[in-house]
C-alpha cells in the first residue's frame, strides 16, 4: 500500500527527473543550434540594441536580489519574534522590513566592492545551493522517516545524498580555482 509520503517521493522524483531533462535537452539543443560562438553567459551573446535583452539583463540582475531576500527572510522573522511582547505589530513588521532590506544592501554593497563577484555567487551556489536542494531533504527525510523507509528508498536517499556532497566539494572546488585563478590574473596586470 501507498502512503502519502511515497507519493510525494515518486511524484518529487518525477519532477527533478522531468525539469533535469528539459534544462538538458534545451542545452544540448543551444549548443547545436548556435555552437562555440555563444559566450558562457548568454546575455553577453544578445544583441544589445533590442529592448528583449534589457529585460533580460535586469532579469538577471534581479533574480540573485530576490534570491537572497528570500534566503535572508528566516533571518529576519526570527529576529521578529525575539523582539518584546510591548512592541506593536506594525512595528515588528517594519523592523523586519529594514532588517531585510538592509541585509539586502550589504549584499548590493559587497557585488559592487568585490571584482568578480560572479566567482563568489558561484561559490555560494556551489555550497548552499547544492546543499539546500538535494543533501538536506535527503538527510531530513532519512532521519525523520527511517522506521517507515524501504531499503531501496534509503539506498536511493544515501545515493542522492553522497552525490549531492560530491557535487558541493567539486563545485566549490572548482568555483575556488575560478576565483584564484581570476585574482592572479588581476594582480600580475
Amino acid at each position: 500500500m501507498l502512503t502519502l509520503d511515497h507519493v510525494w517521493f515518486q511524484v518529487s522524483i518525477v519532477s527533478f527527473a522531468s525539469v533535469t531533462a528539459l534544462y538538458a535537452s534545451l542545452a544540448f539543443m543551444g549548443a547545436r543550434l548556435f555552437g562555440p560562438e555563444v559566450s558562457s553567459q548568454i546575455t553577453l551573446s544578445m544583441p544589445r540594441h533590442h529592448i528583449i535583452t534589457k529585460i533580460a539583463l535586469w532579469a538577471t540582475v534581479l533574480t540573485p536580489m530576490t534570491k537572497y531576500a528570500l534566503e535572508f527572510a528566516p533571518f529576519a522573522i526570527q529576529l521578529e519574534h525575539n523582539l518584546p511582547n510591548s512592541i506593536s505589530s506594525r512595528t515588528k513588521t517594519v523592523i523586519r522590513g529594514a532588517v531585510g532590506s538592509f541585509l539586502l544592501l550589504v549584499i548590493l554593497a559587497l557585488a559592487l566592492s568585490v571584482p568578480y563577484f560572479e566567482h563568489v555567487l558561484s561559490l555560494t551556489g556551489s555550497l548552499v545551493s547544492v546543499s539546500i536542494c538535494i543533501v538536506f531533504p535527503c538527510a531530513f527525510y532519512i532521519k525523520l522517516s527511517w522506521a517507515q523507509i524501504s531499503k531501496p528508498v534509503l539506498i536511493l536517499n544515501v545515493i542522492l545524498l553522497a552525490f549531492g556532497l560530491l557535487l558541493g566539494v567539486f563545485g566549490t572546488i572548482s568555483s575556488s580555482k575560478s576565483l584564484f585563478t581570476s585574482l592572479k590574473r588581476a594582480h600580475h596586470t
